[in-house]
């Protein structure tokens, strides 16, 4: 029997993804709410290699740079220095130095935590206000 006519099939290869797909889909998983899931579906991707590739993102970014992390997603970003907002007992003296030079004080106290600004105008200090109060 003669089975010259059999066609030999070659098992599928695996795609091979650019770095640039990658890096794009990597974005996409990090933005706020995004889920990885969901993402990979809609890309017709397998969610453990997106979760992969987020950690290798992840690592080779870290090894980069030292500053912190831009968020990712967003061009043109600043990186965020961190902040530690501390309770300090207020002098008499500087309190009086701050009003004989007609300079106003604002000052937002919640719970613990309190926000002094000194030697604002008073425009500038009804303008934060009512950002604040927005």
């Amino acid at each position: 029997m003669d089975n010259s006519d059999d066609v030999v099939q070659a098992a599928p290869k695996r795609p091979n993804f650019s770095d640039e797909y990658r890096r794009a889909i990597v974005e996409m998983t990090m933005q706020p709410g995004a889920s990885v899931s969901r993402i990979a579906r809609e890309h017709g991707l397998n969610d453990n290699m997106v979760f992969k590739w987020r950690q290798r993102f992840k690592r080779e970014f870290a090894t980069k740079t030292s500053v912190p992390a831009p968020v990712p997603g967003i061009t043109g970003s600043t990186p965020l220095l961190p902040v530690s907002v501390i309770d300090a007992p207020s002098s008499p003296a500087k309190e009086r130095s701050a009003t004989t030079a007609g300079c106003c004080e604002v000052e937002i106290e919640v719970g613990k935590r309190r926000v002094r600004i000194r030697g604002v105008s008073l425009e500038f200090a009804e303008r934060f206000l009512r950002d604040c109060l927005k």
